[in-house]
This record gives C-alpha cells, structure tokens and sequence, in this order.
C-alpha cells in the first residue's frame, strides 16, 4: 500500500458540545503562561485543554471585555494579551493579575501598534511551517492548504463529516500554529479543529458506507498479508476482504451452489503459509485460497466438520497445527492427511484459542478455560504433556487466568501470555511466571487480545483498553488509545499480524484494522507545564478579590498566586489544576500529595485532576503537583502552594498564653487538693487499716468458735443422748435424777451457746432471715420468765413483769425474740446477786419496749460501747460469759427494724440501776388484743422419754445397718444401740461406706456429712446414682444446722436429714419409718405383680430396672424353661446381683418373681374369659395343665374355673 508525502493530520475538535459560547471563531492565540485563547461571536474563552473559562461583556462591570464579539487576539512581544472587538471606539489588554481587562481608546495607540492590528487581523496573509511543511489559508477558498516545500506539491483540506478524524468544517476563519507543534484551525460555523503535528501516524481501515471500495464489515476477527502484499481480513459474519496493494477491495462469500466459495462466513483465523497459501479457519471448518488457480478449496475431512477453528500455525517442517473447538490437530503437507493428536494426559479443556512452537520445538496450547498445556511430539499422532499451567479458583497458581487468547515467544527466548485477566510472563530461566498486569496500574487489565513483537525488540499489546507498548529491557509501558489516533477502543482476541518486510504492525478491532510502523513512533520529550486553575471552599469557586468568610482569599488568579492562608472556617477545600501540554491532554497523568498531610503522592488521571482536604489542622502546609505527557514524559519539579490554615481565635498563640496562665492557676490548685487528698487519704486508709484488721481479727474468732461449734456438736450428742437414756434407767432413784438434770441443763447450756455462735456466723453470711407471725408478747415473756424461776431462787432474785396492757399481741419473729429476751435476762442474772430483776412491756404510738432492768453490779461508763461488739467484756466480767450474747441480741432487733439500748448507773450497794431497752416497731394491728393462734402458744418441742424398747421394729433381725462415721466413739455408741434389733456394720468414711454397700447391699444407710476422703454428701449421690445401690435410704447426720445444708442434702438423695446433737429414740423412730417404707414398697410391687404384671408406672431407677426385668420375662413368659442367666445377660447383671436387687426391691427371689408375674397374667387371662384353662396354662409357661390348676389352686385358694367365675360375679377370693 502506497503512503504520500503529505502529513496523514488527525484533528480532534472543540465544540459547543465542550462548552464553547460559540461555533465562530475568530482569533486564536497562546499566552505566556500557556494557556489558550478563543475569540468567539459571544465571549472571549481561556482553554487549559480541559475546560473553557468563558469571559463575556457585563454593563455593571466596566472591568469586563468591552464587546462579547470577538474580532481578533493578538499576543505582544511583553506577553500582553490584546483583544479587538467589533467595538470601533475601544480594544481591551487582559490583566494577568486581576482576571479583567483594561478598556484602551484605539486613538490613543500608536500607529506602528495599529497597523499590527490591522495585519494580523488579515488571516489570509499568515502562514505557519513547521519540518519542511507550511500551512496557510487559501484566498478563494478559504480552505487551509497544505504545501511540502521540497516539491512544492500542495494539499487542500476539505470538510469530511463521515471521517471520524477529519476536519468538520471547509471554512476556516484562522490558523494557529503553537510551540508545541498543535495546529489550531477556528471555523465559522463548527468551533475549533486541532491537530498535532508529531502524533503518530495510526492509520485506519474501516467500512464506508455508501461506498463501493470499502470493506464489507467492520468487525475484523482475523487478518494477515500474503507474498503480495495484499491484506486478507476476516469478519465476523460476512467473509473475507481481500484488499490488494493498489487498495482494491475484494469479497469472498459463502455461496451454497459453488463448491469453490468459503464455506461459511464466520470467521475465525486467516493465516498465510510459507508457499503463499492462505488458510481460512471458519465456524465450520478449514478452507484454503490458492492463488495458482485464484480459487478456494476445502480440507475434506469428516473429523473436522462442523469444528470451529481458532488458531493455525505452521511448524518447522510446513506442516498446519489447528487450534479447534474439538482439539487439536496436525495437517501433513506431504501426505494431506489430517489427524486429530491425542495426548498422554487428557488437554484440561478441549477448546484451544491458540498454539505456537517455541524455539525448543515445544507447542504451547492456549485453551478457553484450562489454562496452558505445553506438549512435544511423540510421533504416531500422539504428543506428550511437558508442562501445564493453571489459575486456582482460591486465587493461586502460576496463571492469572485460565482463559489464554494470545502467546508469543520473544526474540529472547521469554513466552509472553495474554489471558482474560491480564499479561503474564514465562521466564525460561527461572521457570516461573510473572503477573505484569499486577506489577502497576499502567498494564493493562482483563482480556489481552493479542502480542507482537516489532523489529526494535518492542512488545506490543492489544486489548480492551488500546495498545500498550513495552520495554523488555526495564518494563515501562506506554499505552496509546483513541485521542492517539486509534479508530477502536476495544480490539479482537488474535485478531492481529506483523508484517516483517516493511516492519508494519495490524490490529483488528470491533471499528475495523488499525495499523503502523513502530519505527515512526515519536516520544514527546515535553512535558506539561502545572497550572492551578480553580479554587473552591465549601464546594463554592472563589474569584478574584472574591469575600470568603469575611475575607478576600485570591488577590489574584490561582495560577500565579503562591500561597494561600485559610482559616478554620474552611472546612472543605478544593484545588483544581491542570496540565498545560496540548498534543493530548486527555492522555496526561497527574501526581499530587499535600506535605503535610498526605504520606505519599496521589495518582490521578486526566479526568479526576482536583485534590480535596476537610478540617486541615492549623498549620503550614505544601501542595504539590507533578504531571506527565501521553508519552509518560513527567516534569522534573513539581508545582507547588503553600498553604496557611490559621486557627481560631481560641486556639491562637495568644489564647494559649492565656490557657497557659489559667492552666498555672488549676495546677496549683490541683496541687492543693492533692495535697489535702493525699493527707485526707492516709488517715481513712489508716482507720481503713485498722478497721480491716478489727474485722481480720472478729472473723478469725467466729470462724473459731464456728469450727470448735461444729466439732463440739458430736461430743454433745455423746453426751446428751447416753444421759437421756440414763434418766430413764434411773427414773425410780431421785438422788440419780438430780445429778443427771444438771448434767442435761448444763449440756443444753452449752448446746445453746454453740448454736448462738453459728447464728452469729449465719447472720454475718447474711444467711438469717426474718419469720414473721402473730403472737402474744405477753405469754412468751412468762415462757422465758418461768425458765429461771430455778435461778431465781439459787441467787435470792426477785423477778418482775409488768406488761401494758396486760395482754399484747404483736406481728415478729418470736424465735428471735425469745432469743433476745433470754439472752438479756440471762445478763442481768450473771451480774446481779440478793437483787431485783424486773421485765418490763409497753406499747408506743408506734414501737414496742421492752425493758429488762436490774440492780446488779452495774457498767462502767467506759465499758458502755464495748458490750455490744462480740468477744469483749466488761472491767468486771463473769465466769462462763463468751461476749456474744448481747452483740447476737442486737442484730436479732435490727433485723426487726429495731434497736437496742444501754443505760448504767452506779451507786452504793442496792443502789446500781442498768436498763437494757429492746425497741421493735409496730406492724399493722399488732397492739390489737385478740385470740392468739396456734403458734403464739406453741412450745418447743420436748425430749421424748422414748426407752429402746419403745422403738423395736416390727420386722425380725434380718434387716442390715451401715453406719458410716469418722468418729470412733459416735460409731460405736449407735452400733451397741442398734446391734440389739438390727445386723450392724460400720464404716469410718465415704470411700470404705461405698465398698461395703456393694459387698452387703445393706437395709439402711446412717452416714455423716463432714468426713474425710469422701463426705456425706457425694456419699448419698453415689449411692442414688448406683444402679445396684439406689433403693437404699439414706439418714443424714450433721452438726451442720443451716437450713440449705438441710436442703442440699434432700436434694441429693437423702431420705431423711437429722441434726446433731439428737436424739436416739427419735433416730430409732426415724430408722424404723424408713424400713416400714421400704416394706410397704415391697407389697406394693407385689401387688402390682399379682393384679397387673404389664401396667407399672416406672420413675425411679429401681423402679426402670423392674420394669426391664418384667418387660423380659413377660416377653419369655410362653418359655417353660426360662433361664435366670438369660434374664441377667439381657439387663447386664450378675446372678448374684439380680438375686439381691430383686429381694430388696419385692421381697422375692427370681424364680419366686417369675412364677408371681406367671400367676398374675393368668389371672388376668381369666378374668377376660376369652381362653380356656389349659391354653392360659401354655401361654403362661406350664407345660402341664394339671400341674397348673394344682398350683393356681395352691396360690389363689381356688382352682381357675372357679376364680373365673367369681370375677364374672364381681367378687374376688384368693389369698
């Protein structure tokens, strides 16, 4: 194909659609700063290759343009820009730094500036040259013409609509040609065409319609040249184009009545081989163009009929490789015959794009979906897998994507991969692959259409983007797109191919081929000059002398100012700047940071060229920027502001000053209260001190008393129990009774006081709580009155009550009441002797008194504030005093919402007064006098003189005991008081109890609850828990009072809960109630055996072990020979155990169970009357009827017939 002389201009164009005022122009001109200017029929326009800036005529300002229509821009040699207007009086200088202009006379310039006016104003007389080239306007046709003036020869240009980078308009108004090699060309009617001089010479084929020489479609899927020079394109459903070397077009169809036409129009892949043969890989097959006979002939093989074929390449014997839909296959030149290659390992996908052969004879088979596999020839038709590359669907893997639509092998022996995710490179030398579409975002991303390499060592890349040139020596890309000149945005996937001879590169895309040479590629060296072009705060522009907060930010343009001071109520800016480089500003990059702010520079394209900041703190700050060409040439400094942002007035150096002072103030101040704290601190940290050792020292004591409590409690039952039984022995001696009441009063004594100290403790816990009921004050006053009438006489002491009224009803505790009543009285009586102790009642408006008042020894005064703190006593203290009365008394009326009160007075003898005053509010009606319910006039529960032989059980000594008990002299006081009715073993703790209830399967079980090595609580719960152990009651001994202990314990398991010290014929009673219970159990799952054998109502373990046992023998019952061991083996039991467990829980031993569960369901059977005897008799295991009704007979007293017909009466005899 022949290219003129002439420069092949490519203009681009600035329209209303760009926003110009106007499509007439008249005057072009480049200021001094770099911007452009256009004079139009309606404004004057400042171009930064981005945005117009348009300036127009304002009657209110007489520092706008004079005239908004323009009649020419002329720039003088200071750099002044001028404005003629078709204002005959005026023309108008623009001032840089005001952004306005000056209105000057035109009578008052000189000549000489007149008549440069005047002939620059006739555009037909300029004429610019640039490389041998000059253009100029043409007189007649006011055309712009082109002349190369070695020859001489001229060219006219001429309006072409229908090209897309053809001038859109004939009638030039001027011509304008700039520094940077950009030809401006203003019109009259369609604004400003643009062209730039060193752009590359990309040209373009595409289809024009209404045309006859043209191509048939533009979409190109495939294209190559043959030995002639003629360029063979492929379509995408319409054929091929053949267009030969003096730029005639030719078309080759599918016709189906001509066996020599292509065989269908989509296609796929033209290739020419090395004997001029073009191949023609269709939807449907493989053609190929002979031009020996200037006709088409297809490969006639029914194994590639109907296959898509997408790739072609010849290997070095000329042999054809065809990449398929179906695979891949090997057409032999000499032979002709073709063969579809199997492999060693199955291809991952059978769909291949595209293969090649590689220096090392390998192929690479790039497939649609499976990555790349790499296979060598194993002759016969068979290859063999080398290599294979994937992408991973978790992200891994040495491919970007599996889908592989383009590969090439460089002149260094590196395999270039374009897949649908970017390139990817093959280093032979490491034998690894690297990601380039990753490496930054200058590569290309998504689909890579196609891979050259040019006669310079260059790589060029086709894609969705443009084309991308690449540097193998240091990998730095260049990408060009449409505003280079490229007709398409998008090009075809191996829709590409290099022309070696004349080094000419050809890309097929969806907008037809676009082709070049790679040696007439320009680098623009210049880089873009960085202006600032706009300013906004608050997202509102600010002009010039412009008010912004109550102060003028911009004193002049953007552009020429170089610093700006902000305040704090700039919340928001905005800076806008630009490149000043015109060649192609829609390619520049930008770079920016704000120093100071950002941490690195800010990549940005030509459409997104304006940096945002908000609450920039005070402080100084620079904005730079730096910008780059098409070519990726960047600006060696960048373009800076400086920025101020000053603080408020609250936050300026003055403010601070006086924070500083007001800061000083508060420090002093706060070392003041500090120091105040501090000594405040020290001594509530040292009554702290004292306070936590007070209560260290009071816990340590309870805690004392509590454990001594606890260990006394089972001395005492040792005590008071062997006395009991001693009063009753010696019932009939006085002298014995006598020494044996104050052996048991002083016991009861001490068992009180323990009890009162683990009340103190319980109250402490917070564990005591409040039991209100109604009862009568009055009576309980003389109960606890009457208690030391025997005192009373001892120590010659009158006792007193006075009660008003006389008789009270009160809503309390009385427990505890009674509690603060003896402890109080029980005071007075330690310290008073020959005196008078007198128990005084009132009732208040609103409270009750209770006085308790004696003539004894009296208090110190400095002892009054330490009676109640537990522990301390008085200067005088009595013998047997613990200090824990008083402090037990007062917390009991505290929780009555009460009081109680000290008074002492001392005197002579007779004469000493002190007066303990109880106070409890009134609830209700509790003064109102009324009958007095049941538990006002309660007593306390009395020893019950129970003998041993009062408690002997029904049951003969058959019955086991285990008494489990860690203390010695305890276990052997129950055994010789149990031995005489029952079999008694013992056990000293939990472990050794668990063994022997296994070894004995005992009766009953009394254990105690604190031992060692396994208490008595995890004792019952392994005895509940156990299957063979379960049905054993449990008695609970403790010395713990608590009522949750209590709980705890039933929970658990336990059967019955009985407190130390106690009582042994209640413990008798107790112990005989729990084997009654057991036996009563026994009868009833007799009963339920005898009368309905299958309806039990399981809950309990035992119970669900029964259930199991019945459920088996009823199931077996038809089995006259029923084994016991089958029995054990199906519910997972010993012989032996079963035996026992069946005994304790029925009173029955197996065979004994089996016959009552035989007998019972054949009562059952014959109260339905629906079989006869001797059938019930097989069905319940008799093989003998006779045997049977004998034994019925033995067991019921009557024979069946009999007990068959009384049921149908409604009677029932058996025994």
């Amino acid at each position: 194909m022949a290219y003129g002389q002439f420069l092949q201009l490519k203009f681009d164009h600035i329209t209303a659609g760009n926003g110009l005022p106007h499509s007439t122009i008249h005057g072009i001109a480049k200021d001094k700063y770099g911007f452009m200017w256009f004079g139009t029929w309606s404004g004057l326009c400042r171009y930064d290759g981005y945005n117009l800036r348009i300036y127009r005529y304002d009657n209110q300002n007489p520092k706008s343009i004079v005239n908004n229509r323009i009649h020419n821009i002329l720039l003088d040699q200071k750099g002044d820009l001028w404005i003629s207007t078709f204002d005959e009086d005026f023309i108008c200088r623009y001032n840089y730094t005001t952004d306005d202009f000056d209105r000057i006379a035109l009578q008052t310039l000189p000549i000489d500036f007149k008549t440069n006016i005047n002939r620059r104003s006739h555009k037909l007389s300029i004429n610019f040259s640039y490389n041998q080239t000059r253009w100029h306007l043409d007189e007649a046709t006011t055309s712009v013409v082109e002349t190369f003036l070695p020859t001489g020869q001229e060219k006219f240009y001429h309006a072409t609509a229908s090209e897309p980078w053809g001038l859109n308009d004939g009638y030039i108004s001027d011509i304008f040609l700039d520094d940077e090699h950009v030809l401006w060309l203003g019109t009259y009617g369609n604004g400003i065409n643009r062209s730039y001089l060193d752009a590359t010479p990309f040209h373009n084929i595409y289809r024009h319609p209404g045309r006859n020489n043209t191509l048939i479609e533009n979409t190109i899927r495939s294209l190559t040249k043959d030995k002639l020079g003629n360029l063979w394109l492929g379509t995408r459903s319409k054929g091929l184009n053949l267009i030969t070397s003096d730029g005639t077009y030719h078309q080759f169809q599918h016709n189906p009545n001509d066996i020599h036409s292509i065989q269908n129009n989509y296609i796929k892949k033209v290739f020419s081989d090395s004997d001029g043969l073009i191949w023609i890989g269709s939807q449907t097959g493989v053609d190929y163009y002979d031009p020996a006979d200037n006709s088409i002939h297809r490969i006639d093989d029914p194994s590639i009929f109907n296959t898509a074929v997408f790739s072609i390449m010849e290997d070095e014997d000329t042999n054809l490789w065809f990449g398929t839909w179906n695979g891949l296959y090997k057409y032999t030149r000499q032979s002709g015959q073709l063969q579809l290659l199997s492999t060693d390992t199955p291809l991952s996908n059978t769909h291949v794009w595209t293969v090649i052969q590689d220096s090392k004879k390998q192929f690479w088979v790039g497939t649609e979906g499976g990555g790349i596999v790499v296979l060598g020839e194993q002759g016969a038709g068979k290859l063999k897998t080398l290599n294979r590359f994937q992408h991973q669907p978790d992200g891994t893997g040495p491919l970007s994507d599996n889908r592989i639509y383009s590969i090439l092998e460089d002149t260094e022996h590196r395999i270039w991969i374009g897949t649908g995710n970017g390139l990817d490179l093959y280093q032979p030398n490491t034998e690894t692959i690297k990601h380039l579409s990753r490496v930054s975002s200058q590569w290309p991303k998504g689909t890579i259409a196609g891979i050259l390499e040019d006669e310079q060592g260059y790589i060029w890349v086709s894609h969705k983007q443009g084309i991308s040139r690449v540097d193998k020596k240091d990998f730095s890309i260049r990408t060009f797109t449409k505003q280079d000149g490229l007709l398409n945005s998008e090009f075809i996937e191996g829709s590409l191919f290099k022309s070696a001879g004349e080094n000419r590169l050809y890309f097929g895309g969806n907008q037809g081929v676009t082709h070049f040479s790679p040696d007439s590629i320009k680098t623009n060296t210049r880089p873009p000059k960085i202006v600032f072009t706009e300013l906004r705060i608050l997202n509102e522009s600010v002009e010039v002398n412009q008010q912004v907060n109550g102060r003028v930010v911009l004193h002049e343009p953007l552009y020429l100012q170089k610093e700006l001071s902000l305040n704090h109520r700039d919340k928001a800016i905005s800076i806008e700047f630009a490149g000043l480089h015109f060649a192609n500003p829609g390619g520049n990059k930008y770079a920016y940071m704000l120093e100071g702010f950002d941490q690195d520079w800010i990549y940005t394209g030509a459409t997104k060229r304006v940096a945002s900041y908000s609450n920039l703190a005070p402080g100084a700050y620079t904005f730079k920027v730096r910008a780059s060409n098409s070519d990726g040439i960047w600006t060696r400094q960048p373009a800076e502001l400086q920025i101020q942002v000053a603080p408020a007035i609250w936050a300026s150096g003055p403010a601070y000053a006086l924070y500083s002072l007001i800061g000083i103030a508060m420090l002093y101040a706060f070392y003041y209260y500090i120091k105040r704290y501090t000594r405040l601190k020290s001594r509530l940290n040292y009554e702290a001190l004292l306070h936590a050792k007070e209560k260290q020292l009071h816990d340590s004591k309870v805690q004392f008393f509590t454990n001594i409590s606890h260990e006394i409690k089972t001395p005492l039952s040792l005590i008071l129990s062997p006395i009991q039984q001693l009063k009753d022995w010696y019932q009939k001696i006085p002298e014995a009774q006598e020494q044996l009441l104050t052996m048991e009063k002083n016991g009861t004594r001490l068992l009180k006081t323990v009890n009162q100290l683990l009340d103190i403790r319980r109250f402490e816990n917070g564990k005591e709580t409040f039991h209100g009921e109604h009862f009568d004050l009055t009576a309980l006053a003389r109960k606890v009155l009457n208690s030391f009438d025997q005192e009373a006489k001892r120590k010659n002491i009158r006792l007193k009550l006075a009660v008003r009224p006389p008789t009270l009803f009160i809503f309390a505790d009385a427990d505890k009441l009674e509690k603060v009543l003896y402890n109080l009285l029980s005071n007075a009586f330690k310290y008073t002797q020959d005196g008078i102790i007198k128990l005084r009642i009132r009732a208040r408006q609103s409270q009750i008194q209770l006085d308790v008042i004696d003539n004894g020894i009296g208090i110190d005064s400095e002892d009054l504030n330490l009676i109640f703190k537990p522990f301390l006593q008085g200067k005088t203290p009595v013998p047997g005093g613990s200090g824990l009365g008083l402090t037990y008394s007062q917390s009991l009326m505290e929780m009555h919402g009460g009081s109680l009160t000290v008074q002492s007075r001392r005197g002579t003898k007779g004469r000493n007064l002190t007066i303990f005053t109880a106070l409890t509010p009134i609830v209700g009606n509790a003064t109102l006098p009324g009958k007095p319910s049941d538990d006002a006039t309660s007593q306390e529960t009395a020893y019950l003189p129970i003998t041993a032989s009062s408690v002997a059980l029904s049951q003969a000594r058959t019955s086991t005991l285990l008494l489990v008990e860690d203390n010695q002299e305890m276990r052997e006081y129950l055994t010789n008081f149990f031995k005489k009715e029952y079999t008694v073993i013992q056990a000293p703790d939990g472990l050794q109890g668990i063994e022997l209830a296994r070894k004995h399967l005992p009766d009953l079980v009394i254990s105690d609850v604190m031992m060692p090595k396994l208490d008595g609580i995890n004792f019952v719960r392994h005895i509940k828990n156990n299957i063979f152990l379960c049905h054993i009651p449990v008695i609970l001994l403790t010395a713990r009072t608590l009522v949750e202990y209590e709980i705890e314990g039933l929970q658990t398991g336990a059967d019955d809960y009985v407190v130390k010290p106690f009582h042994l014929p209640i413990l008798a009673l107790k112990v005989r109630n729990q084997l009654a219970l057991r036996l009563r159990m026994q009868e009833r799952f007799k009963q339920q055996i005898a009368l309905h054998p299958s309806k039990q109502e399981v809950q309990s373990a035992d119970e669900i072990l029964l259930k199991k046992v019945m459920h088996y023998v009823e199931n077996h019952l038809a089995d006259s020979d029923l084994k016991i061991d089958k029995i054990c083996d199906s519910i997972g039991l010993s012989r032996a155990q079963l035996y026992r467990k069946m005994k304790a829980l029925t009173g029955y031993s197996m065979s004994d169970f089996i016959k009552e569960v035989r007998f019972g369901r054949a009562a059952q059977l014959l109260r339905e009357q629906k079989l006869t005897v001797s059938e019930i008799a097989y069905m319940v295991g008799f093989n003998d009827p006779e045997y049977f009704r004998k034994s019925f007979k033995l067991k019921f007293g009557v024979s069946p017939t009999t007990f068959a017909r009384q049921q149908h009466k409604g009677t029932t005899h058996f025994s």
